[in-house]
């Protein structure tokens, strides 16, 4: 982990250290992940702006994994992970990986899940709902999103005993853990389908194990 920081401050450092790199790129920083345990790893999701070229011209399912190259994903952590390494950010070994949020894409704020109302999402939370006793998971299409908030359509029963029915659950987003969207697979019987997100990983730097 990093030399005495919190999370949150190591996410900073990290972004403070990717923003500029992946803006050269005509790329965006989607968010940044950082999974603690024997080796930290540290997962930068980068993605193709809404309307640039690279997203216009992409095939994948939701439009933007063809905007992220292979290359890109390579060259982003060779030059994010020498600026982590000149500033000693970590005390031990680490890994950065660099990706494309994939067609199961984490979310990182409310508002990028905007663009993906009717989509099916998979969302985790911290703790039980409050107005839903005992249930912090939730699956089901995206409503609305308004502000901090959004809601989605999800099983519930009324009472014990009865079938479940679609209902609207409000989620406010600090109570969220983790939400992802529930991937669509392509047609494979369809040429050019079922091409993979690009990832490259590359180990920092650090003391190692």
């Amino acid at each position: 982990m990093g030399k005495g920081l919190s999370p949150e401050q190591l996410v900073r450092r990290v972004r403070e250290a990717a923003e500029p790199v992946i803006a050269s790129f005509d790329l965006m920083l989607w968010g940044i992940e950082v999974v603690s345990g024997g080796r930290t790893v540290v997962r930068v999701y980068v993605d193709a702006p809404a309307g640039s070229s690279a997203m216009e011209n992409g095939s994948g399912e939701d439009g933007v994994l063809e905007g992220v190259s292979v290359d890109h994903c390579a060259e982003i952590s060779r030059m994010v992970g020498l600026a982590l390494d000149v500033d000693e950010v970590f005390s031990d070994a680490w890994v950065l990986e660099v990706s494309s949020p994939g067609m199961d894409r984490l979310f990182f704020e409310p508002s990028q899940l905007a663009s993906y109302a009717g989509r099916e999402l998979d969302v985790m939370l911290s703790d039980p709902h409050p107005d839903i006793a005992g249930r912090r998971k939730f699956r089901g299409p995206l409503v609305s999103v308004a502000g901090d908030s959004f809601v989605m359509e999800v099983l519930l029963a009324p009472a014990e005993g009865e079938k479940p029915a679609p209902s609207n659950v409000s989620i406010r987003w600090d109570w969220v853990r983790k939400a992802r969207l529930v991937p669509v697979f392509p047609d494979t019987s369809k040429p050019g389908a079922g091409k993979n997100a690009k990832k490259a990983a590359g180990k920092g730097g650090g003391k190692q194990a």
